[in-house]
């Protein structure tokens, strides 16, 4: 310990502990170099995740403008099929969705020749996001031409356009609200396109069940599994929080609508880093993890039939929800007034063991094989949830789903 001599206040300060002061000495400059080597180390982490997410970007927009060509491919290839010319050739690799349209326009071009109904190109985008509009733009105008041509008369159009419109494996929606073989639900969406609106102040109902209930969890209907007439889909990779943008937040695309990459490392809110993550669900519904307010969420699973069947999806949200099947947007929910708004999901008994915490339903037809469901959900606050649950919509009440 440092002191003075009591008989001389001027005498020079003399140490007697210099042991201790070597180890403060040492832990102090431990200190500083482990505080150098953190700011050091920060700015490169925080690089390399947004290089990681620039690498999601342009992976999610190449993959989208891939799909935009496939499709336009298919469409052209009805057209050809139409006026009985040669197939067209197979589009090059592609670097960016501003390469894709580059090529879908020449090909757009030259085809306008021969088909003078096609509508005149708009100029040529300067984003990836207005790029990938405009190439599917040019795929509907020219499923649109073969549509019209299968309806004038000609056989051979008629089926070029059903296989550009749908295509083995793919998803087609059978019908929406308005049509005599659905059954009416009471659901709101932008404009009442799908389904019956609700008028504002009145409750939304949940759909009445079809059949006694005998339902089980999966994702794949077919034989040598559990007898079911309601098929829970439990299963799905997740990713979320991010920031609800907006007025309409399941208006604003975010990068998991473009294409779904399980690898994928995206922004999410208040600047939290994000990745897909595995969900196998223990309880109905679906309760996501790392719930927060104001928020958007995505889920993504793959369902397996073993023959052509006809279903219903019964589909429920809490607040809302958008679900694509194999890429085509098939469902848009946004009740003004859902009975679980009033009362908290989870203490509605009766609804959770019947798996019917459902808005709405809508019929799918569906061919064998395997099938992408996207939805994306928006939280507004406290309590949120998701479900999808599946029944088969052909047979009568004793018919059952089976999975395996």
């Amino acid at each position: 310990m440092a002191r003075r001599s009591s008989w001389d206040p001027y005498r020079p300060i003399r140490n007697e502990s210099p042991a201790r002061d070597v180890l403060w000495s040492i832990l102090a400059h431990a200190l500083v170099l482990g505080l150098a080597y953190y700011l050091t180390q920060l700015r490169p982490a925080s690089s390399d995740v947004s290089g990681r997410v620039q690498a999601t970007r342009n992976a999610a927009f190449q993959a989208a403008a891939t799909q935009r060509l496939n499709d336009l491919s298919s469409a052209e290839a009805a057209l050809a099929q139409r006026s009985q010319d040669t197939a067209p050739p197979p589009f090059r690799p592609i670097r960016s969705a501003r390469d894709a349209l580059e090529q879908a326009r020449a090909r757009y071009d030259a085809l306008k020749k021969k088909h003078v109904d096609l509508p005149t190109l708009p100029k040529m985008p300067r984003t990836e996001a207005e790029a990938l509009a405009q190439l599917a733009q040019l795929e509907t105008q020219l499923a649109a031409t073969s549509t019209r041509d299968a309806q004038s008369g000609s056989p051979g159009a008629a089926s070029a356009a059903g296989d550009a419109k749908g295509g083995p494996g793919g998803a087609r929606l059978a019908g929406s609200a308005g049509d005599a073989e659905l059954t009416p639900f009471d659901v709101a969406t932008d404009r009442g396109r799908g389904a019956d609106v609700v008028p504002r102040g009145r409750f939304s109902s949940i759909p009445p069940l079809d059949a006694p209930v005998r339902a089980a969890g999966g994702r794949s209907v077919g034989p040598g599994g559990t007898y079911a007439n309601r098929l829970y889909v439990d299963t799905w990779y997740v990713v979320g929080p991010f920031d609800a943008i907006g007025d309409q937040p399941l208006e604003h695309q975010e990068l998991p609508e473009l294409a779904v990459d399980l690898d994928g490392t995206y922004a999410g809110k208040s600047g939290r880093t994000l990745t897909w993550r595995h969900v196998q669900a223990s309880e109905y519904p679906l309760f996501l993890p790392d719930p927060s307010e104001s928020a958007v969420y995505y889920g993504y699973t793959e369902l397996r039939l073993d023959r052509d069947r006809e279903i219903w999806a019964w589909i429920g949200a809490d607040d809302a929800a958008k679900v694509w099947v194999d890429d085509r947007l098939v469902w848009k929910g946004g009740a003004p007034v859902k009975p679980w708004f009033l009362r908290d999901a989870r203490s509605m008994k009766r609804e959770i063991a019947d798996y019917n915490l459902s808005e709405g339903k809508i019929r799918l037809r569906l061919s064998a094989g395997r099938h992408r469901v996207l939805f994306k959900l928006y939280n507004g606050a406290e309590v949120m949830f998701f479900s999808l649950v599946l029944s088969d919509a052909q047979e009568r009440s004793n018919a059952a789903l089976v999975h395996p």
